[in-house]
């Protein structure tokens, strides 16, 4: 099995220390086991490797990230660089294609798409072992991995499942992306699964899809498209247009880490940086890249996160805003040039 780790991401949500370049899973802040830090790139590449699955690894990213690439892995894995964003359906068929063109995998391998920014626990990534018996066993064209969900989170997709094989396995039902949280309610109690983004499938598969686009199945090619192709989700254009797709259930920790409060309970310490917590600051989290001091005084609940790019003081569970602000801020600056 060859596995393709996509690198990509915008970076909003963790702004000011994320950004289109330096996305969060650069940001060296998770506890390391040697006592440190690490990154979340860093992170998964190790546990792979201690898993035994990184000996076919191919990482892929926008050509801008290829030295913080190297840098969050030593240069131990072969990466691609993308000339554009696309989206995860383009880049993991930009994998795919390179596998095959440089003849280190042939369109019956198993090729497995993860995604380099998640946090998960080591029993995740031991799964992947199954992936190749579970395909063959089911005869599905595409293989899936879930996790329970501990909450009725709006920014994760859920796949709905049928009852579960012996196997271990269940055939999807139905994919929902993103749903409000009535909705995500809802598919708590019809036991859908948080969507981890981690697929399986022959390479053959992603050819049949390429097929049906109309784009080359010769990676100089696709390359060479990449300006003018539109923006495609794997989840859309591949997901969702199986025939037969089974889910693998992931009992255990997985989190895609994309929000300060989310990623504020894995961090070792409250505070990062210069400056500190002062009188009541219970479950409020410092982070300060800055040289000077920032400081929090009797304030609990937030988030205070300072970077070259900007400070942001927000409640822990409303940071996530960040997003929509910077979104509403780009458009404002952009219709100010465009403006005679």
């Amino acid at each position: 099995m060859h596995i393709i780790l996509l690198c990509g991401g915008s970076g909003q949500r963790l702004w000011p220390l994320s950004g289109s370049i330096r996305s969060k899973m650069f940001l060296p802040l998770l506890p390391a086991p040697d006592g440190g830090t690490e990154s979340m790139i860093g992170r998964v590449c190790r546990q792979l490797a201690q898993a035994g699955l990184d000996e076919s690894l191919l990482l892929v990213a926008h050509q801008e990230q290829l030295p913080l690439i190297r840098q969050h892995t030593g240069g131990r894995y072969p990466v691609i660089g993308e000339p554009c964003k696309r989206g995860t359906f383009t880049a993991a068929v930009s994998g795919a294609l390179h596998l095959l063109g440089t003849g280190k995998a042939q369109p019956e391998d198993i090729i497995c798409i993860a995604p380099a920014d998640m946090f998960a626990d080591d029993d995740f990534f031991a799964q992947f072992h199954q992936f190749e018996a579970v395909l063959a066993a089911s005869q599905a064209e595409l293989l899936l991995v879930g996790t329970r969900p501990g909450y009725p989170s709006e920014q994760y997709g859920y796949i709905v499942p049928a009852q579960e094989d012996p196997g271990g396995y269940a055939l999807v039902l139905s994919f929902a992306e993103k749903p409000d949280k009535a909705t995500a309610l809802e598919l708590m109690r019809e036991q859908a699964l948080w969507n981890c983004g981690v697929f399986a499938s022959r390479l053959s598969f992603l050819l049949e899809h390429l097929e049906r686009l109309g784009l080359p199945a010769e990676w100089a090619a696709l390359t060479a498209q990449y300006p003018d192709l539109p923006v495609r989700s794997f989840d859309k254009e591949v997901a969702e247009h199986c025939t037969t797709a089974v889910v693998v259930s992931h009992v255990g920790e997985w989190s895609d880490l994309g929000s300060w409060d989310t990623l504020a309970d894995r961090l070792p310490s409250p505070v990062i940086g210069a400056g500190g917590l002062w009188g009541e600051c219970g479950n409020s989290q410092l982070i300060n890249e800055l040289e000077v001091p920032l400081h929090v005084i009797g304030v609990s609940g937030i988030v205070a996160i300072a970077g070259p790019e900007g400070i942001l003081i927000a409640d822990r569970k409303e940071a996530n805003r960040i997003k929509e602000i910077l979104a509403e801020d780009m458009e404002d600056r952009q219709q100010r040039r465009d403006c005679p």
